[in-house]
């Protein structure tokens, strides 16, 4: 055979139709077992196989084809007049189907791989492996316009109208070609008549030929369907016969143009490629039953409140309407109907006039609809009923016949066991949202072949349901044992409660002693004191009525609190939903409220003594006895005296723990207590003291807080304690605070000028003179200054209205005053002073003159900066307690140097950092002597002869301590 390369081009059908129909479109196989097979077994039922073609049929296993090995013989496929012009079989159900069923991606041929795919025109994916295209063409065209006519109901493409190469078989098992499949290479121009096509090319390997082509009809049928369809075809100068033969013999039939649309597929020669295209013939006419009318109304009232129709008059038009009216007979945009509430239903089936048909009046019986419900989300689900009864809707009055162009009402109903009724229908409670109302023509004259059409057969309306809703208010009271409405809680007292429901959508009264799915309203209500709580159902004593009322609903006696707060939740309880009652859950709640009057309890004025330790020279911890005092404070609306829990701890280590009872809103001052063996350590020591620890006993509650944990923070109040370490002593052992001496300085001075030669310069001498002075010099460190400040002097500074800052200088002989409990300042003013570079005589140089003196004095003399301050108490060894004072500021050169001194910085009584040094509030009346040393190994100046005496000077001031009996701000010292 002639290689060609062939194109998927200007035609239906791709290439992967050509390879189904070589390997597909016979109508036997040969099998040396079982001899000539046929591929599927046909289904007659109702039909004359003489006349009809078969009903269904299913693929035959023993063919050993792929169709029979991808289906198994199980598959039925079923006829099916797509859109009412084209007849094939399809694997979707005629009716009931679901998802499953209209999904055409698990049609065995819509799986294969595109052939030459690169080359395909709008193809939803040019790498996926299914034949599938995002638009349509119009039959027998080669044109393209956007979307399809197949709706996607699964997979990626889901929601989206789109185009399956096939949707259908010929009834031998041959794949038939989708006529609104778009070609894969769209033509600028498309004139099939004047495309020079190939003689029978099932005979040149291009295809296989059909059953239909070797009937003797083919000629006829050419005349009788293709030319009416297709006029350009004919050629005039040719006789009819003649020119239908030659046609017949350049395309293969694929269906009977006799029962359905007849597809035609011929192949065409053009620039070296063989191209392929499908082609129509004229729609033969066919039976059709449709459900022109179908419509929904109230029982109650009669009137209408849904319909759909479908024109009676041309069977051509598919369209389906749909009205839904109100209670008032106005056309709504949805229908409302009615839980528990029953409908009438009526329909009308007619027998359409079908253009060229040789109409006749149906023979099968019974004439019947089958019904069908559907709910909520079964309702969105195809081919899926919550209720169907088949066979059971009758006509209003006997019919054995529906005559050719006539039709037939329905409005009775005969079900299972029952006699015969008016047609109707009562919506169960179990409706939540919506319900499909759905009848449809039985399969019985589908089967007869007088009904061949079946997407006009079905009559269908969707209802929502009557919005229905209670919900609750997040309002509440709490009545207290008088029957007064209160905000404030007195434990153990009774309390009721009072909430409220409202009707929000609905006329339907909620609430009917004789009707279990209509129950009084009622609440689901949580009750508690933060202690203890309970579940309880309250329910309304009244029916509510409708749309704008409210029932009240009383808990009585719904708790006696241990505790100042009641805490109340509530919310409408699912049984209220689940029979409709409550549509709209958003409004059930929960909501909650609290009830609550102030309970806090809270410490104060924590005191720890002593406040601070001095540890002895070189250690850093002690075991000490402490002594704590505070303030409870226990505010509550009963007005109850409390066993409260106290805990101190340090470091975060419980050291004391009691339960304490305190009376009711006022302080209590707790008495003492002190705890033996603390481990201090030095720098600062935390305390705190908490009361009502957790686990707490008492629940407390705060109106105001805006933090839940803001209650609990007045629960702990924090102290500390200074511990620090003495310093080793450093006295001066003889005081010396000035040295004097004699130097007897040997100087030489001369004076002259440069004399300048042809060889250079040299000093010429005019003056010179040598000589020796005696001078007395001294140095001296002395502590000259110690300022004192008190509450006291700076007290007695603005008395004397002298604008006095109270400082006094304690070396004019009078001791510096201070309180008990209270602190002071004090300064230390050192200097230092000497006269050997200022006294001295100097040398000095200049060119040809100068001056040498020998000793040379006035070397520069570093003073120290540390000065020892030793206080008149003892640390926890005994030994007196020292500091060592800072130099805070200098002032003046280095040989009359002023320093200043201040005590160092240190934390005291849990305070910011101080200088002041603190007075115990117990201190007895005196006067205690402070002693103050400076540096005690200063040499001084090394100009003075070797000497063994250092420059050493100490004071002693002292410090006056008036008792605390005399204090009279007692509330000073709360460190």
């Amino acid at each position: 055979m002639k290689k060609f390369r062939v194109i998927s081009a200007l035609a239906l059908t791709a290439l992967i139709g050509l390879g189904l129909t070589m390997s597909f479109n016979t109508d036997t196989i040969k099998s040396s077992a079982l001899g000539n097979v046929r591929k599927t077994i046909p289904n007659y039922t109702g039909r004359d196989p003489s006349v009809d073609p078969p009903y269904s049929f299913r693929f035959n296993p023993a063919a050993n084809t792929p169709q029979s090995e991808y289906y198994g013989g199980s598959k039925v496929f079923y006829e099916e007049l797509y859109r009412g012009q084209f007849l094939w079989y399809s694997k979707v159900k005629p009716t009931d189907a679901t998802e499953a069923d209209k999904d055409m991606t698990t049609m065995y041929e819509n799986r294969l791989r595109v052939w030459g795919k690169n080359r395909s025109d709008w193809l939803v994916n040019k790498s996926y492996s299914l034949n599938l295209k995002t638009g349509q063409s119009e039959p027998g065209k080669q044109n393209y316009t956007p979307g399809g006519t197949t709706y996607m109901v699964s997979g990626p493409y889901a929601g989206k109208y789109l185009e399956w190469r096939y949707l259908g078989y010929a009834f031998d098992g041959s794949p038939v070609n989708n006529p609104y499949f778009p070609p894969d290479i769209t033509p600028e121009k498309w004139e099939p008549w004047t495309k020079n096509w190939i003689s029978e090319p099932w005979d040149q390997g291009l295809t296989a030929g059909t059953e239909y082509d070797q009937m003797n009809e083919k000629v006829q049928w050419f005349v009788d369907y293709f030319f009416p369809e297709n006029p350009k075809f004919r050629r005039a100068w040719m006789p009819i016969e003649k020119d239908a033969a030659d046609w017949a013999k350049k395309f293969t039939l694929q269906t009977d143009p006799t029962r359905s649309t007849g597809i035609l597929t011929g192949f065409h020669v053009s620039n070296g490629n063989t191209y392929y295209a499908t082609l129509l013939m004229k729609t033969p006419a066919q039976p059709n039953l449709r459900m022109v009318e179908y419509s929904v109304y109230d029982k109650e009232t009669g009137k209408l409140v849904g319909k759909q129709t479908m024109n009676a008059n041309d069977n051509t038009d598919m369209t389906e309407t749909r009205k839904y009216y109100d209670q008032n007979g106005k056309e709504t945009n949805k229908g409302i109907i009615e839980q528990g509430k029953t409908y009438v239903i009526k329909a009308k089936v007619k027998n359409m006039i079908v253009k060229g048909l040789d109409g006749k009046n149906t023979t099968y019986t019974p004439i019947r609809l089958n019904q069908k419900y559907s709910y909520d989300l079964t309702s969105h689900e195809m081919g899926q009923w919550d209720e169907e009864y088949g066979n059971s809707v009758l006509t209003t009055k006997p019919e054995t016949t529906i005559a050719y162009g006539k039709t037939v009402d329905f409005s009775n109903q005969k079900m299972e066991g029952e006699s015969e009724e008016t047609w109707e229908y009562t919506v169960p409670p179990m409706v939540k949202k919506e319900i499909v109302f759905h009848s449809d023509i039985v399969e019985g004259f589908k089967k007869k072949r007088e009904n061949t059409w079946a997407q006009d057969d079905v009559g269908r309306l969707r209802f929502f349901i009557q919005p229905e809703d209670i919900g609750t208010p997040d309002e509440a009271l709490l009545i207290d044992a008088k029957g007064v409405p209160v905000e404030h809680v007195v434990p153990k007292e009774p309390y009721s409660l009072r909430f409220y429901v409202d009707k929000v959508l609905g006329e339907k009264s909620v609430g009917d002693p004789k009707d279990p799915s209509n129950p009084y309203a009622s609440l689901q209500v949580v009750v508690s004191d933060k202690k203890t709580s309970k579940t309880i159902t309250a329910v309304a004593k009244e029916v509510l009525t409708p749309k704008g009322k409210r029932v009240a609903i009383d808990v009585p006696n719904a708790i006696t609190p241990q505790t100042s707060i009641i805490e109340a939740t509530w919310q409408i309880p699912q049984k209220h939903r689940d029979n409709n009652q409550s549509m709209d859950p958003s409004n059930d709640g929960p909501h909650k409220h609290m009830w609550a009057s102030d309970i806090n309890i809270s410490v104060s004025n924590f005191n720890i003594k002593p406040s601070s330790f001095i540890l002895p020279a070189g250690k850093s911890s002690s075991n000490e006895t402490l002594t704590f005092d505070f303030n409870i404070l226990s505010e509550n609306a009963e007005n109850q005296d409390k066993d409260i829990d106290v805990v101190i701890r340090k470091d975060g280590r419980v050291i004391w723990r009691d339960t304490v009872s305190v009376p009711a809103n006022r302080n209590y001052t707790m008495p003492m207590v002190t705890v033996p063996g603390i481990d201090v350590r030095e720098g600062e020591n935390v305390f705190t003291v908490e009361v009502n620890p957790q686990p707490r006993k008492w629940i407390e509650f705060l109106s105001n807080a805006t933090d839940p944990n803001q209650v609990y923070k007045d629960n702990v109040a924090t102290n500390s304690i200074m511990v620090h370490k003495n310093i080793p002593a450093q006295n001066c052992q003889i005081l010396n605070n000035q040295n004097n001496w004699t130097t007897i300085h040997y100087i030489r001075e001369w004076h002259g000028y440069r004399e300048y030669t042809e060889h250079g310069s040299y000093c010429v001498t005019t003056s010179d003179r040598r000589w020796t002075e005696k001078i007395n010099y001294y140095e001296r460190y002395k502590i000259t200054n110690v300022f004192f400040r008190s509450k006291l002097t700076k007290d007695q500074a603005l008395r004397d209205g002298n604008n006095g800052d109270g400082w006094v200088d304690l070396l004019n002989g009078k001791a510096g005053e201070v309180k008990a409990g209270y602190g002071f300042e004090i300064k230390y003013v050192v200097k230092y002073q000497t006269n050997t570079y200022t006294d001295s005589p100097k040398p000095w140089r200049a060119d040809c003159s100068g001056k040498t003196v020998d000793p040379t004095h006035g070397s520069y003399v570093d003073a120290p900066n540390t000065l020892q301050v030793t206080m008149p108490f003892k640390d926890t060894s005994g030994q007196p307690v020292r500091y060592d004072a800072t130099t805070t500021s200098e002032s003046g050169s280095w040989d009359n140097l002023t320093q200043n001194y201040e005590m160092p910085v240190r934390k005291a009584f849990n305070l910011k950092d101080t200088r002041e040094i603190f007075i115990n509030e117990t201190a007895k009346d005196g006067e205690y002597p402070v002693r103050i040393d400076t540096y005690s190994y200063f040499y001084g100046s090394y100009d003075k002869k070797p000497t063994s005496k250092y420059l050493c000077d100490y004071v002693i001031v002292k410090i006056k301590v008036n008792g605390s009996d005399k204090d009279d701000v007692k509330t000073h010292l709360t460190q």
